[in-house]
């Protein structure tokens, strides 16, 4: 009996964590060369991880085993195979705007200058933001600083800040209808034949 109690509050525990928002918080700044930093804070502040790209270490070269032909053409076979599953593409499309539909913005900033070499081109630029602004249904928190300037050249300046906040359990489900879809169940059918008749040759 107290293992089923200890399982059950593991199970309700995992879910009011999953529950918790995920908030992804990015900067861009845009001077000569662009710099980009992005930070991940879980459990209101106690999980914060700063991903950077790391630096890759000069290694020594070493001689490159190629695969032999037929293997790379059985894997080429294999993939294109599974690309053409019947209904993936469409199942695919619906969990990658499933999983969109979950982030919430919660504060975005831009703060940028437009350099441009005519003032009728900024005029325009002006003209198709203010259109497009309200179509966008952003929150509140949202701040918005064009300053446009005319020089010879062509340039964007600025800087991006933002928070895009995500509750995990919110894709659950859509991972769920994805993976016991019957385009999933086809494509595992694919992989394990394409196992089974490896094994047997």
């Amino acid at each position: 009996m107290w293992v089923i109690a200890v399982v059950a509050g593991l199970m309700g525990l995992i879910t009011l964590t999953l529950c918790v928002p995920l908030d992804t918080v990015f900067h861009l700044e845009i001077p000569e060369r662009p710099r980009f930093r992005l930070r991940l804070v879980w459990l209101f502040g106690l999980i914060s991880q700063e991903l950077r790209r790391a630096k890759k270490e000069p290694e020594e070269k070493k001689p490159a085993e190629e695969r032999p032909k037929k293997k790379r053409a059985a894997n080429f076979r294999l993939i294109l195979k599974i690309l053409r599953t019947r209904g993936l593409p469409g199942k695919t499309a619906n969990l990658v705007r499933d999983v969109l539909r979950q982030f919430k913005i919660k504060e975005l900033s831009v703060n940028c200058r437009l350099l441009l070499d005519d003032p009728a081109d900024a005029g325009l630029v002006f003209a198709v933001a203010g259109a497009t602004a309200p179509l966008l249904n952003l929150p509140p928190k949202c701040q918005f600083s064009v300053e446009p300037a005319f020089s010879d050249e062509i340039a964007f300046e600025g800087h991006l800040h933002g928070v895009v906040s995500l509750k995990p359990i919110r894709l659950v489900w859509p991972l769920l209808r994805f993976i016991l879809s019957l385009a999933m169940l086809r494509v595992i059918k694919t992989l394990v034949m394409s196992r089974w008749k490896r094994k047997k040759k």
